[in-house]
């Protein structure tokens, strides 16, 4: 089972998931009112479905890694821009 290359129409989902919702959580958390609602949650869900994709590509369920990383990347980066703008209001 492991020798036989992935189904690239099965298991790479979760890191494209995670790709929008990185990307979407940085464009949230550039909107001062909604950064802190909408974006934190956003970024979480995206960092935690970029650990499933790129563990999905280590067993051989999924084709390409780079989506899972680059949307646990840019989830991490929105969280950072969220903490950053909690930061400037508060202080």
């Amino acid at each position: 089972m492991r020798d036989d290359p992935p189904n690239p129409r099965h298991g790479g989902w979760m890191g494209e998931y995670a790709l929008v919702l990185g990307i979407a959580a940085i464009l949230c958390g550039l909107l001062p009112v909604i950064s802190d609602l909408i974006a934190g949650p956003v970024a979480v869900v995206a960092i935690g479905m970029g650990l499933i994709g790129v563990r999905w590509h280590h067993a051989g369920r999924a084709s390409r890694v780079a989506p899972a990383i680059a949307g646990m990347v840019l989830g991490v980066i929105a969280l950072f821009i969220v903490v950053l703008m909690l930061a400037a209001s508060m202080g």
